[in-house]
């Protein structure tokens, strides 16, 4: 009996070591798959965080992008207009010196055959009627004159040839105050800005943003402000849950050379 006892003891001992060895192994595999899961999670969020800077570096592009693309167009229909605006006036100018010469001309035929009637006996020749140089230094001083300005040599020059180029800013200057091309910009700016936020919106879905969801004209600064969003995608968390990264930026229409515009 007892040595029957004896023998059952080591077969016992055996399995027991045997059982604790195989917990053990289970034992570490779980902490390993465990390791694997967790390195795998931190992985997936690391790379969500990673997708909210993306996503925050590609709206801010395309924030940027818009408010250029919308300034520039506001400044294009402003240049336009403005440069519309002095070529009435020079074609304006054009026409009143044509009127002035020709009614300066038509009086000197009259007095010429007025004297020429009234002094048939007399052999003293009559004096030399004024050249269009003369007449022309005329009608500057009397524009100047009323404007208060002096006119640019270019302007003076046009009128007697059509062809010679004019300077659209001194002419500007020449035709317009400060106030008046402030007032004109201010203007057509306001006229045209929903032309801009189209310009905004097509370069924000250009550089991979969703929405415009903010376009504001900030008139004191002579400035558009816009603020668009991106909508991101995420693998740890739903992609609703999340709200859209948004960035904003703003940019100058830009001044005619020589003026500040300011539309408060």
């Amino acid at each position: 009996m007892r040595s029957c006892l004896w023998r059952m003891i080591p077969m016992k001992t055996n399995k027991l070591k045997s059982y604790l060895k195989n917990e053990r192994g289970s034992g570490t595999l779980l902490i390993m798959v465990g390791m694997v899961l967790a390195a795998i999670f931190f992985g997936l969020l690391f790379f969500d965080f990673s997708n909210v800077f993306i996503n925050k570096r590609v709206t801010q592009t395309g924030a940027d992008a818009a408010a250029i693309a919308a300034a520039k167009t506001a400044n294009d229909y402003m240049k336009d207009e403005l440069q519309t605006k002095t070529q009435e006036e020079l074609d304006n100018l054009g026409e009143e010196w044509e009127k002035f010469l020709e009614e300066a001309l038509g009086d000197l035929e009259e007095e010429e055959e007025g004297e020429e009637d009234g002094d048939e006996g007399e052999e003293t020749p009559p004096p030399d009627p004024p050249s269009t140089e003369e007449l022309l230094d005329l009608f500057v001083d009397m524009k100047e004159t009323v404007m208060g300005k002096s006119m640019p040599g270019d302007v003076r020059a046009w009128l007697l040839n059509h062809s010679v180029s004019v300077k659209a800013l001194t002419a500007m200057k020449f035709f317009f105050d400060d106030e008046e091309v402030n007032e004109m910009s201010c203007k057509v700016v306001r006229e045209h800005l929903g032309d801009a936020r189209e310009e905004a919106e097509e370069y924000a879905e250009k550089n991979q943003n969703d929405h415009v969801t903010e376009f504001t004209f900030i008139p004191e600064d002579f400035r558009i402000y816009v603020e668009t969003d991106r909508s991101g995608k995420y693998t740890t968390v739903p992609d609703k849950e999340v709200p859209a990264v948004t960035s904003e930026s703003s940019a100058k229409i830009g001044d005619p050379e020589g003026y500040t515009i300011s539309c408060s």
